[in-house]
C-alpha cells in the first residue's frame, strides 16, 4: 500500500476536500439519530413547547439529510478524482518502467499478461481507492463516534452490544488470509486467458489453415473454465463476510431490546435513551457492512497491487550507468568488441570470446548458419543485452558507460522480425524521426524501394497498414522498415537480413541506393544472401560463435573455407 499511497499524495488537496466532506458525512449520522432521541424525550416528558420544538427538530432534521447527501457527492465524486488520477500516474509509471526494461524480459514473458498488469490491474485499484480505502476511513470514523455516544448512553448496554463483535472480527480475519492468495490465483488466471486470447488472435491464419479451431476453443475453454472456478472460490471464501456482520448486529439488537427494554421499565435507563441507542446500534450496521465491503474490495485489490508491485520491482537487466561518460566524436563512431562472450540466461554460449573492430565508415558485412550469433551481436551493440565476459566499446567508450537514449541514439536499426505499428505508412516512417517533413518521408522510401508500391496504393502515405502490418506482405514492411531506418539517419546503421522478404530486382534496387546511402556512415549487415554483402567493406564469417574468416570479399573468396562454399552453393562466382 505504501506505493499506492505515494501516488496519492500530490493530490492532497483533493483529498483534504474529501476529509471534509467525510467529516461533514460522519456528523450528520452521529445526529439524526440524536434529534430523534430528542422528539421521544419531548413526548415522554410532555414539554410545553412540544410543538414548536418539534418543528425546529423536523427542519434540523431536513437540513442534517440535505447537508449528508451534499458531503456524500462530494465524497464521491473527489474521492473518484483522486482514485482516476492516481491509477493514471501509476499506469503511466508501469509504462515508463517497461520501456527501461530489455527485451530478454519481454522474451520470457506473455504479452497478454505484461499487458493485463499495465491496464486491467491498475484499473481494478481505482474502486479500492474510490470506495474501499475512503468507505474505511469513512465507516471506521462513524463506528467510532457511534461508539462514544453508546458509551454516553449506557456503558452496561454497550458492553453488551459489543460481545457478538469480536466473533465476526475472528470470522472476518480468518476469512482475508485465505482469500488473499485466492485472488492472487484469479489475477494470475485473468493474465494467462488474456495472453492466450492474444495469441490466438495473433495467429489466427495458422489456426484455420491448419483446421484447429477446436483445439485452440477447447484450450481457450478449458483455461475460462479454470479462471471461473477460481472466481468462485474467491467469492465463497468470503460469503460468510456479511452474514457475519449481520448475525453480530443482529445479536446485539437483540441484547439491547431483552436488557435495555428491562432497564427501560425498571426505570434504570430513559426510553428516549433506549430509542436513540438502539437506532445507534441499527446505524452501527452501515458502517461495519461498509468495512466488510471495503474489506472485500481491498482483498481484489491488493492482489493487483501486488502484480503491479512486482512489475515495478523488476530491475532492469540493461542499467544505466551510475557516473555515465560523453562520447567523443559522435559523427565517426568505430566499434570494438573486446574478447566479448555472451549467452542468453543459462544456455550454451553464443559468442565465444569475439574481438573484433569497425572502422569509423567501414561496412562489415556478417554471415554464418543459423544460430551462429550473427543476430545477437547486432543487439549487444544496441544493448538490448549487456555482454557476459569482456567489452563493447564505441569510440573507445564502454557501452555500459553511455546513456542509453545517447547510445541509440547513433543508432539505426532494421531488425530481421519487421514490426510495424498500427497507423498509417507515414507515421510508421515517420517513426524513425518525428520532425521529418514528407519530403524527407518520400526521399526515404524512394530509398527503400517502396515509394511505388506506396503510391499504388488508394491511400498512398495514409494507408493504414493493420496491427503489426497484417495488411502489407512481407517484403513491403520490410521496405517500410528500412526507409524508417534510413529517415532516422543515425551515423550506425544495422541492417539484420533487412532484404529477406524482397524479391532480387527489388533487393538490387535497394542494394544500389544502400551504397549510397551508407557512404560515411559506419554499418553492420547481416545476410545469407551473399549478392547483398559482395560489396561490404569486410565480410565475417560467424561460427558457432567465433569469427573464422575475417576480410573483404575478393580475399577470402579465395580461401577454403565457409565462405567459399557458401559462394558455391549459392551459385555467386568468387571474383
Amino acid at each position: 500500500m505504501n506505493r499506492l499511497i505515494q501516488y496519492m499524495l500530490p493530490y492532497k488537496r483533493t483529498m483534504l476536500a474529501v476529509v471534509l466532506s467525510i467529516l461533514v458525512v460522519t456528523a450528520t449520522g452521529l445526529l439524526a439519530p440524536w434529534l430523534v432521541r430528542a422528539i421521544v424525550l419531548i413526548i415522554e416528558t410532555g414539554a410545553e413547547d412540544a410543538s414548536q420544538t418539534l418543528t425546529l427538530i423536523a427542519v434540523g432534521l431536513v437540513a442534517i439529510y440535505i447537508g449528508r447527501s451534499t458531503a456524500e457527492a462530494a465524497v464521491f465524486h473527489y474521492s473518484h478524482v483522486v482514485a482516476f488520477k492516481t491509477c493514471r500516474d501509476l499506469r503511466d509509471a508501469v509504462y515508463t518502467h517497461l520501456q527501461r526494461l530489455s527485451p530478454g524480459w519481454f522474451a520470457a514473458r506473455k504479452s497478454g499478461d505484461i499487458t493485463t498488469r499495465v491496464i486491467d490491474d491498475t484499473l481494478k485499484l481505482e474502486p479500492v481507492i474510490a470506495d474501499a480505502v475512503y468507505g474505511f476511513v469513512v465507516s471506521m470514523i462513524l463506528a467510532f463516534g457511534i461508539l462514544i455516544i453508546l458509551l454516553f448512553l449506557s456503558p452496561i448496554l454497550t458492553i453488551l452490544a459489543l460481545l457478538p463483535l469480536p466473533i465476526a472480527v475472528f470470522i472476518m480475519v480468518k476469512i482475508g488470509r485465505k482469500a488473499i492468495p485466492s485472488f492472487d490465483n484469479e489475477a494470475n488466471r485473468e493474465g494467462d486467458l488474456s495472453a492466450l486470447v492474444q495469441d490466438h488472435v495473433s495467429g489466427i491464419r495458422e489456426i484455420q489453415i491448419f483446421n484447429q479451431e477446436e483445439r485452440t476453443r477447447r484450450r481457450f475453454l478449458r483455461k475460462s473454465d479454470f479462471l471461473a472456478r477460481r472466481q468462485i472460490r474467491s467469492r465463497t471464501l468470503i460469503a460468510p463476510f456479511d452474514p457475519a456482520v449481520e448475525g453480530a448486529i443482529g445479536v446485539s439488537t437483540a441484547l439491547v431490546v431483552l436488557i435495555g427494554g428491562r432497564m427501560a421499565l425498571a426505570g434504570e435507563i430513559l426510553v428516549a435513551d433506549l430509542v436513540a441507542f438502539i437506532l445507534y446500534i441499527v446505524t452501527l450496521y452501515q458502517p461495519l457492512y461498509s468495512i466488510v465491503g471495503a474489506t472485500e474490495a481491498l482483498q481484489r485489490g491488493l492482489s493487483s497491487l501486488k502484480r503491479v508491485n512486482d512489475l515495478l520491482d523488476t530491475a532492469p537487466a540493461v542499467a544505466e550507468p551510475e557516473h555515465p561518460q560523453l562520447l567523443p566524436h559522435p559523427d565517426r563512431p568505430e566499434i570494438s568488441f573486446d574478447a566479448v562472450s555472451f549467452r542468453y540466461h543459462d544456455n550454451q554460449p553464443v559468442l565465444r570470446d569475439l574481438s573484433l573492430t569497425i572502422a569509423p565508415g567501414e561496412t562489415l558485412a556478417v554471415i554464418g548458419p543459423t544460430g551462429a550469433g550473427k543476430s545477437t551481436l547486432a543487439q549487444l551493440v544496441a544493448r538490448f543485452y549487456d555482454v557476459d565476459e569482456g567489452r563493447i566499446t564505441l569510440n573507445g567508450v564502454d557501452l555500459r558507460d553511455l546513456p542509453l537514449s545517447v547510445l541509440r541514439r547513433q543508432i539505426s536499426m532494421v531488425l530481421q522480425d519487421v514490426f510495424l505499428f498500427h497507423g498509417t505508412i507515414r507515421d510508421n516512417i515517420r517513426f524513425g524521426r518525428e520532425n521529418a517533413d514528407d519530403a524527407a518521408i518520400w526521399d526515404a522510401a524512394r530509398a527503400a524501394g517502396a515509394d511505388d508500391f506506396i503510391n499504388a496504393l488508394s491511400g498512398g502515405y495514409d494507408t493504414m497498414v493493420g496491427e503489426r502490418g497484417i495488411r502489407l506482405s512481407g517484403g513491403q514492411k520490410q521496405r517500410i522498415s528500412i526507409a524508417r531506418a534510413l529517415l532516422k539517419k543515425a551515423p550506425i546503421l544495422i541492417l539484420d537480413e533487412a532484404t529477406s522478404a524482397v524479391d532480387t530486382e527489388t533487393e538490387a534496387a535497394i542494394q544500389d541506393n544502400l551504397d549510397q546511402l551508407l557512404a560515411g556512415r559506419t554499418a553492420i549487415v547481416i545476410a545469407h544472401r551473399l549478392s547483398t554483402i559482395r560489396r561490404a567493406d569486410r565480410i565475417a564469417v560467424l561460427e558457432n560463435g567465433r569469427i573464422t574468416q575475417l576480410g573483404a570479399h575478393d580475399d577470402i573468396a579465395q580461401q577454403t573455407g565457409t565462405y567459399a562454399r557458401l559462394l558455391t552453393a549459392q551459385g555467386t562466382a568468387a571474383e
